[in-house]
């Protein structure tokens, strides 16, 4: 049987009680090469439309056993926001599900996003995806840089107290604050080139041996 990721998107929208703040997404990945060569592919995922996946029990399966003897039944139809099939790409998949909830989020709007799915059901590739074909949430790290572009607070008289605060600092203890960062940039700076002598003169050491 194809394994498939659950995504469910909870955000916070004003209006009536008929919007829907919970979508609810399903992804269907492709079959692997062993699943292929293994004859998995049963025809157990049926995508109807955008909207609607029919699952078929397994040829062989309890289920199906089951409903041939009239017990239960082999097929069950499922109801989704949107259902995108092995075609879909990461990029595809963030621009329709993720991409404007994350504009809202930091417009200052709650949301929460989680997926849901069995052991190799793609979880990890639609969430982190690889380095040439990024998933949801780097693209969403991509998405918060490029929104807090210009948005930066150029002054140095707030400082972050705390877990979720911050206190305004008077100008004497601003001058202590760049005293203190002047300190410590020089420290590392001290530090760096202390490292660099030492892994210098060792290689030094190691290629040129005293004959």
């Amino acid at each position: 049987l194809r394994s498939f990721t659950v995504m469910c998107l909870q955000s916070e929208v004003p209006g009536s009680a008929e919007v829907q703040t919970m979508r609810v997404y399903l992804r269907v990945r492709p079959f692997s090469k062993e699943e292929l060569s293994d004859n998995e592919d049963q025809g157990c995922v049926v995508i109807e439309s955008s909207q609607t996946v029919t699952l078929n029990a397994p040829k062989g399966s309890a289920n199906m056993k089951s409903s041939e003897k009239g017990i239960g039944v082999s097929l069950h139809k499922f109801a989704f926001s949107q259902i995108f099939g092995p075609e879909t790409t990461q990029s595809e998949l963030f621009d329709l599900t993720v991409k404007s909830q994350t504009h809202d989020f930091l417009e200052g709007k709650n949301a929460l996003i989680f997926s849901y799915g069995v052991t190799n059901a793609g979880k990890t590739y639609t969430i982190q995806g690889t380095p040439q074909d990024p998933g949801i949430l780097p693209r969403v790290l991509d998405a918060t840089f490029h929104y807090s572009e210009g948005r930066q607070y150029e002054g140095m008289d707030l400082k972050p107290y705390l877990r979720n605060d911050a206190q305004y600092l008077d100008p004497d203890q601003v001058k202590q604050e760049r005293s203190a960062k002047a300190a410590i940039f020089a420290s590392v700076k001290e530090v760096r080139e202390v490292f660099f002598n030492f892994i210098f003169y060792l290689s030094f050491f190691f290629f040129f041996p005293k004959v």
